[in-house]
């Protein structure tokens, strides 16, 4: 069972990434708790969106410069999981921080290391 990650503006523009084992992917809740005098709950939900975190090695330094720019230029992209022959197609953007990939795998200054944050839109 062979697993890939592509993020790119297109399906055909998209660059194959190879996350740590570190990746965590799940949906967050846009939500308020309110409590009354009574005790009574009410609890409103107004969406949610999903979150995917992982930390990237060995990037080639052409790649990790498109990935920085599309961080830069705040650019709505597709995040690509392929399993098998199922692909789920998550709408995403790059939401760090810092510069996504900002470090060189040592002593190489031809490839790149970093973490990558992606949220739903």
């Amino acid at each position: 069972m062979s697993t890939t990650y592509e993020l790119g503006i297109s399906s055909a523009t998209a660059i194959t990434l190879y996350p740590e084992y570190d990746m965590k992917n799940g949906k967050k809740q846009i939500r308020n708790e309110h409590r009354s005098k009574s005790g009574k709950l009410r609890l409103y939900k107004w969406g949610d969106y999903n979150k995917i975190n992982f930390s990237l090695n060995w990037v080639p330094a052409a790649d990790a410069a498109i990935v920085n720019s599309w961080w830069d230029s705040n650019t709505e992209l597709l995040f690509l999981v392929t399993s098998d022959s199922v692909t789920q197609v998550y709408s995403v953007m790059i939401l760090n921080t810092d510069t996504p990939l900002s470090e060189y795998n040592a002593p190489y200054r031809d490839y790149c290391k970093g973490k990558v944050q992606l949220e739903g839109y």
